[in-house]
């Protein structure tokens, strides 16, 4: 047993922090009061330190990164994942060859393939992790399963086929199905497509989750549709990592607000996560027109190399440019370090060209393999979304070559340290709810969440007058201060700030 004694506590309901003692048997959280001393148990002194659930990120690219056990997520506090985000899932099964540049999330699968759900979850509890994952069912890999890069519509037997597939994957535990719809190939699926894989997805109670068709010039309209596929298929809608990009934009945030308020007046059910940081990263091709990524990365060089075609998508790019080119920072280039670091403009101006060319320039040279970091919203936009009612905060994190975005190694730090204790956006305990009671109770992870007796025993204690992060975008992988222990079923996961060896996560099968 572990006594977690004179701790402030911070339960996950919202409550107000209270004084008390949390005792934890095996993997479960046995009492939660003023305690007695209890002989058997190893004692923790929490003066001065807040006690609260272990943060839950329903918004995580570490569908991989957790088999490899690494430990950015554990170091912030995070103690479950909702992975398979954003369209990308590693199941069911992938073609090998010519995916789009934005499967490189998984490029070092090193050709493993995980056929569906069960499989993917067999591996976790054989492997073990960190963290405890749950899995949503990507748009995309599920297309490209069904018909690869191709823009063709699913209609009868390929429609039948990818229902049949989700149907599996849902009945082996999935929680959902998520779209990327401003990405191939989850970009060529259109409403009523959509709304036929939602209706599978209501079979089994689950969740649509959407990282929109735009967050640029057609927002509004990307949101609406999001909410009518929640409407037809009777789901619950997540609308991912909520932001308008682009200065040009940033005044269209109150209506989405308003939409999200009237479908929630309405009776739809809708929710909304974000990540506490001005930037977003993703492949340099998601800047491009869809249709010039059709096929996968080689057709994609082809028409870059065709004159005519690469000035249709050089124009195309440029026209739906919500920010600027100085506001597009390389993170990855493979074997061109020195190109880290630097904006799009920067190279521009060293090469006396445009911005739009140079960037088309860099994927020709690159293999398409560019990742950025892209600047894409305003301050008070950041606080609205976050001060949202239904927004739970999430990571969106992803270990790359280079530089990864800093939210993989802070999020929650800066979150709780620069947001809420230094700027006041909120209260802690209510911001410790958006972290830990809101998603769990938002994608049904029963018994997570909320410290109380019978629950697991996911925890971390911190120190609310120094939690923080100096993660920058130059130097983004900087361990937070401040996360003093985490413990995930009942087991350290981190003790002083130090992550152990310990693989107490587990994957959260829903179906089975």
């Amino acid at each position: 047993m572990i006594l977690l004694k004179h701790g402030d506590l911070i339960d996950g309901t919202g409550s107000v922090p209270r004084r008390a003692d949390v005792l934890i048997e095996g993997k479960t959280i046995r009492d939660v009061g003023v305690l007695d001393h209890v002989s058997d148990a190893e004692m923790v002194d929490c003066q001065g330190l807040a006690v609260c659930p272990g943060f839950i990120d329903v918004h995580s690219h570490s569908d991989l990164e957790a088999l490899q056990h690494r430990s950015e997520k554990i170091c912030q506090g995070v103690t479950t994942e909702v992975v398979g985000n954003c369209g990308f899932s590693l199941f069911p099964n992938l073609p090998l060859e010519n995916l789009v540049p934005s499967f490189e999330i998984f490029k070092d699968r090193a050709g493993q393939q995980w056929d569906d759900a069960g499989s993917y979850f067999d591996d976790v509890e054989k492997q073990r992790s960190h963290t405890h994952l749950a899995a949503l069912t990507g748009h995309s890999s599920l297309r490209a399963h069904v018909i690869g890069m191709s823009a063709d519509k699913l209609e009868g037997a390929t429609q039948r086929q990818a229902e049949a597939v989700l149907d599996s994957c849902l009945e082996q535990g999935s929680i959902g199905l998520s779209t990327g719809l401003n990405e191939v190939p989850s970009s060529y699926g259109d409403l009523d497509e959509l709304v036929k894989l939602c209706r599978v997805v209501r079979r089994y109670d689950g969740f649509y989750t959407s990282h929109l068709r735009d967050y640029k010039f057609h927002i509004i309209e990307a949101v609406e549709e999001a909410l009518e596929i929640g409407r037809r298929a009777g789901v619950p809608v997540q609308l991912s990592h909520l932001q308008t990009v682009g200065r040009k934009n940033w005044d269209k945030m109150d209506v989405v607000l308003d939409l999200v308020d009237h479908a929630l007046q309405e009776g739809v059910d809708v929710g909304i996560d974000a990540y506490p940081y001005l930037a977003g990263s993703c492949n340099l091709t998601q800047l491009l027109p869809v249709w010039s990524l059709e096929g996968g990365t080689e057709p994609l060089l082809e028409r870059l190399a065709d004159a005519d075609i690469y000035r249709q998508i050089a124009t195309e790019t440029e026209e739906n440019m919500g920010n600027d080119w100085d506001d597009i920072l390389l993170c990855t280039v493979p074997g061109r370090g020195d190109l880290i670091g630097q904006t799009v403009r920067d190279i521009a101006d060293s090469r006396a060209r445009v911005g739009v060319d140079t960037a088309l320039d860099l994927l020709m040279e690159n293999n398409a393999r560019v990742q950025i970091i892209s600047f894409n919203q305003s301050e008070e936009n950041l606080r609205k979304v976050l001060s949202h009612p239904c927004t739970s905060v999430i990571t969106d994190g992803l270990v790359v070559d280079g530089k990864s975005h800093p939210r993989t190694f802070g999020t929650y730090p800066k979150f709780l340290g620069e947001y809420v204790r230094d700027k006041g956006w909120m209260t802690l305990e209510k911001a410790v709810w958006k972290a830990t009671g809101l998603p769990a109770q938002r994608f049904g992870l029963a018994g997570r969440g909320v410290v109380a007796p019978g629950n697991w025993a996911d925890l971390v204690v911190f120190s609310p007058e120094k939690i923080g992060t100096h993660a920058t975008y130059e130097n983004p992988d900087l361990a937070p201060e401040g996360i003093e222990h985490v413990l995930v079923n009942g087991r350290w996961a981190l003790r002083h700030g130090n992550p152990t060896a310990g693989l107490a996560g587990t994957a959260l099968r829903h179906r089975v």
